[in-house]
Parts: structure tokens; C-alpha cells; sequence
């Protein structure tokens, strides 16, 4: 690594011990700067202030924002919708239990809106929104915004809730086997509300349908 990559990377690791020891109420340039052993011009000069500094922590660690063409490539124009959006569902759960400071973020993000949190939000509501709107209107018997957005609600939900209780509804939220039956009813609830043809037609063959219908409208 450059000087200049070593210096941001010593300038992310500091965040993040930051925002594990004290939450992101102790979050700030000059807790980070200090933490880091740097000027807190430095991280302006790099990262152009706590915005873009978050924002850079966030581009490694968030499922959303490190996967922002989830949709673009071939292998998963090949796949389902339903498996598309299970596969989607586990990996939220995978991204928030392991990493206790992108939980506290997540939770932070929900509770306030300023110059930081908002980008985050931003960002993460564009990338989400380029992923859904190519699988709605597939279906007419499916709302895929409204139907993913409760899951997807849910799997927030139940991650951040097992930091100050440690079961919900009886489901054991820090232990295995609750987050095992938690899968096993996301795979359920896609199986039985997503219709026949999203779960057994590729993606690129219901949009390869679709164009069609399409067409008359276009040439207007």
C-alpha cells in the first residue's frame, strides 16, 4: 500500500474503535484524529470531513452499499427473483450479526438524520431501490416493494433488537438455532408469497417477456 492508503486505512480502523467503545455519540474529527495519531485536517483532506469518512467505512462494511449493481451482472440475471431476494434477505442477516459497530450505525441511522446519517441512508435507499425495481412488475400479483421491504424490515429489526433483549416472541435472538428457524421462515414466506413464475423463471427470461408489451407504448 501507498503511504497515502495506509494513512486511511489507520484513519477507518480508528472510526471503528471509535464507534465501538463509545457508540456514535462519541463519534467525531477530533475523537478520530486522536484516536489515529493525525490531524483532523488530514481527514478532511482525505475524506472531506465525517460524511465522506462514513461514508468510506461504510462502502466496506454494509451489504448495500458494497453491493450496489446486485442486479447488473449476467450470473444474477440467471437466477430467480425469489432466490435473488432470499439470497438478499440472508445476506443482511450475515452482514448485521457478525459486526457489532455496523449494528450500532444501522441503530444510530434510525433514530437521527443529520449530515452524516442521511448520505448513508441515501445511498443505501438508491442501491436498494435499483435492486427492487427490476423485479417489480414482473408479477402483477405481487407488490415486490411492499413484500420485500417487510422482510427486509424485519431482518433490521430482529438483528438490533438482540443487543438489549435476548429473545423475541420466544425466539432465542442470540443463539444459532433462533437465527436458523429466522432463515427457514424467510425462505417460507418467499416461497409461498412470491407467484409461480418468479420462483421457477429467471430473471432475465421474465424481463426478456416483459419488453415486449412494452414496445407499442416506446414507439408513441
Amino acid at each position: 500500500m501507498s503511504r497515502r492508503e495506509k494513512t486511511e486505512r489507520q484513519i477507518l480502523l480508528a472510526l471503528e474503535e471509535q464507534i465501538r467503545e463509545t457508540g456514535m455519540g462519541g463519534v467525531g474529527i477530533n475523537a478520530i484524529a486522536k484516536r489515529a495519531g493525525v490531524s483532523k485536517e488530514l481527514i478532511y483532506r482525505y475524506f472531506d470531513g465525517m460524511p465522506g469518512l462514513m461514508l468510506a467505512w461504510m462502502r466496506e462494511q454494509d451489504f448495500w452499499t458494497r453491493n450496489p449493481g446486485l442486479l447488473l451482472s449476467d450470473e444474477a440475471s440467471q437466477r430467480t427473483p425469489a432466490d435473488l431476494v432470499l439470497s438478499m434477505l440472508r445476506a443482511q442477516v450475515e452482514a448485521l450479526a457478525g459486526n457489532d459497530t455496523l449494528r450500532e450505525v444501522r441503530r444510530w441511522e434510525l433514530i437521527e438524520r443529520n449530515e452524516v446519517s442521511a448520505p448513508l441512508a441515501e445511498r443505501r435507499e438508491r442501491a436498494a431501490r435499483d435492486f427492487i425495481d427490476r423485479i417489480d412488475g414482473l408479477s402483477p400479483g405481487l407488490d415486490a416493494p411492499a413484500v420485500v421491504s417487510v422482510m427486509l424490515a424485519g431482518v433490521l429489526y430482529l438483528t438490533l433488537r438482540a443487543k438489549t433483549e435476548s429473545h423475541f416472541l420466544g425466539l432465542p435472538l442470540r443463539e444459532p438455532e433462533g437465527w436458523r428457524r429466522i432463515d427457514a421462515a424467510l425462505a417460507h414466506l418467499v416461497s409461498g408469497g412470491f407467484p409461480e413464475p418468479l420462483r421457477s423463471a429467471s430473471l432475465a427470461e421474465l424481463e426478456a417477456e416483459r419488453k415486449p408489451s412494452a414496445a407499442p407504448d416506446a414507439e408513441r
